[in-house]
């Protein structure tokens, strides 16, 4: 399946996405720094990165950007994940491919993550 980096600062939640990747087949490195994040996409080489918006080191948002303006990681699939009524505006500003609302569910996330994918996929992006 997919190498699949998550960055959040919700270690709860962290957990679990993992947790619930993981039982999908899918290998995933987590982390709760978006500057880490930035690192592990340029060094791991994912084939998807899933972004919480607000962590205190670097908001999601930014940590996007970043991943977009390099070459190496500018055509990853990065869906982020927000409660913020404003979250689907920002994840699009700032390039996300996709948006979560938060809270969802292990099936949500699950199929998401697997359109994503397939999208990609489809759209013969190099990975």
């Amino acid at each position: 399946m997919a190498r699949i980096l998550v960055a959040n600062d919700d270690l709860d939640l962290l957990d679990t996405c993992r947790e619930v990747l993981e039982r999908a087949g899918h290998t995933i490195r987590a982390v709760a720094s978006g500057k880490l994040a930035l690192e592990l996409a340029r060094h791991w080489n994912p084939d998807l990165a899933l972004f919480d918006w607000k962590m205190p080191d670097m908001e999601g948002t930014a940590a996007i950007r970043a991943l977009r303006a390099d070459p190496l990681t500018a055509p990853l699939p990065i869906l982020m994940m927000s409660g913020s009524d404003s979250g689907p505006e920002e994840a699009a500003r700032a390039g996300a491919s996709g948006f979560l609302r938060k809270p969802f569910d292990a099936d949500e996330l699950v199929s998401r993550v697997a359109e994503m994918l397939a999208a990609a996929a489809g759209a013969g992006l190099p990975r």
